[in-house]
């Protein structure tokens, strides 16, 4: 009957620590939503990830359709030209496209929490090719049609995925000054042309209805074609500020981007890696270089498929994702644990209980949330260390009175140290971890076997039931 009451006590303890590990672990998971909920309000009273987009020279086309028409009347047949308007925009994407940045990354704090925010300088420039805009003007069908076709004010447009993070911004268009106003004014259900035009040759490469807002939100500015001119030579000037991230659409035919700042560890994104990278202590510098062929075409409309590259501002000491990390050892660590305790017991011919069990275990558990919470203040390996520390020093005392010998803690407490360590080693290794991981488990294991090789466990089991 003891040994069946043992059996059901180890289960009910194994789930109780089961339970007191997911509570640990829900707590990890409430503090992470809690720091990204955190990120997301910087990012509503600053500027969110930012997505640079443009710019492109918009042609406005407003034509006027007129059909004859015959309609039968009482009086005969009466023929009448009946009209309909479109308007549709020419979107001339740039043959040549630079962009150039320099950004200033910093951390901003709401209580415990942060996440870094930066400024950046901009510079875009590049240069489009003018097509020949009756190239773009519709024809006649028939004798009885007839098509007037009035070209608007054009216009350069830059989508911007934030316009709040807009600081400052200018530029200048074949040598005019450009003066952004608010809005890309791509009207609902106009429809727009994306095309190309190089030197001595124009192709439209697709026309659609256009959605509800096809660049989305940004910046435009009117400007005035010269007369005759084949192309046109732009460069603006950006100030822009945001959180996280920063991309850039490679918009040209050729289009080549530089990136450099002050953040040490930049995780670079989008759908490009750098063809140059540098990557300091003191920052990192980018160069990216693609072609129309790799950016997959014309689509300028808020839905198309991404093709961008940039950066994101990675924090490598992430604090709840290394709790997290951490946490996902909890239960192989508290096994290891009281299979340690249980094997001194066994070779020491010492009788636990198994409310010494559950304290053993109890501040097992405790030292996961210790670190987590001084984690958030302390950072990391300094709450790692204090809280293994604490929980070595609270185990090694507890353990030598149970195990009625201080020597008999102090190697404990040796162990618990080693383990800590060790466990320490693989959060810091991700790349190493199931290797690691491995390694200690089977070591651990022989261990274990070449302790008890002598053990006889069949004995064990009859003096537990006589007694």
């Amino acid at each position: 009957m003891k040994l069946k009451w043992k059996f059901f006590t180890s289960v009910l303890l194994l789930i109780g620590m089961l339970f007191i590990l997911n509570l640990v672990r829900h707590m990890v998971f409430e503090r992470q939503q809690r720091a990204q909920e955190v990120r997301q309000e910087i990012a509503q009273f600053s500027a969110g990830e930012q997505t640079v987009k443009g710019p492109f020279l918009v042609l406005p086309l407003t034509e006027t359709i007129s059909k004859l028409t015959e309609q039968q009347t009482p009086q005969g047949k009466v023929s009448a030209w009946e009209e309909s308007s479109s308007r549709r925009n020419i979107i001339l994407r740039p043959e040549q496209f630079s962009a150039n940045g320099q950004l200033a990354v910093e951390k901003l704090k709401r209580g415990i929490f942060e996440a870094p925010i930066y400024r950046s300088d901009l510079i875009l420039s590049g240069r489009f090719a003018l097509p020949v805009l009756s190239h773009y003007e519709q024809q006649p069908s028939s004798t009885r049609e007839k098509i007037s076709s009035r070209w608007g004010k054009p216009y350069i447009v830059l989508s911007l995925s934030d316009v709040r993070g807009i600081q400052n911004m200018g530029g200048t268009l074949a040598a005019d000054s450009l003066n952004f106003e608010p809005g890309t004014l791509q009207e609902v259900s106009t429809p727009s042309v994306v095309a190309e035009a190089t030197s001595g040759e124009e192709r439209t490469v697709a026309a659609a209805p256009a959605a509800s807002n096809s660049l989305g939100g940004g910046v435009h500015a009117m400007v005035s074609l010269p007369a005759g001119a084949q192309s046109l030579d732009f460069k603006l000037n950006l100030k822009l500020s945001g959180t996280t991230q920063l991309l850039i659409e490679p918009i040209g035919k050729e289009s080549h981007v530089a990136l450099a700042g002050n953040w040490p560890h930049p995780s670079f994104s989008g759908n490009f890696a750098p063809v140059e990278r540098s990557v300091t202590a003191q920052g990192f510098s980018a160069r990216w270089q693609t072609s129309q062929l790799a950016t997959g075409g014309n689509c300028v409309k808020s839905d198309c498929p991404s093709a961008s590259l940039g950066l994101r501002l990675v924090d490598p000491v992430d604090r709840y994702a290394l709790n997290e990390r951490t946490i996902k050892y909890a239960e192989l660590f508290v096994l290891v644990i009281f299979g340690a305790v249980f094997l001194m017991s066994v070779l020491k011919r010492i009788e636990i209980h198994p409310v010494q069990y559950a304290l053993v275990g109890a501040a097992l558990a405790l030292f996961f949330l210790l670190t987590l919470s001084l984690s958030e203040h302390l950072g990391f390996a300094k709450a790692y260390w204090a809280a293994a520390a604490a929980s070595t020093a609270l185990l090694g005392y507890y353990v030598s009175f149970v195990l009625a010998a201080w020597q008999r803690g102090a190697g404990f407490a040796i162990i618990l140290t080693a383990l800590y360590g060790l466990l320490y080693g693989i959060l810091q290794s991700e790349d190493m971890a199931l290797l690691m991981g491995s390694l200690t488990l089977f070591g651990l294991l022989s261990c274990v076997m070449v302790l008890t090789r002598k053990t006889d466990w069949q004995a064990l089991n009859l003096r537990a039931v006589s007694e």
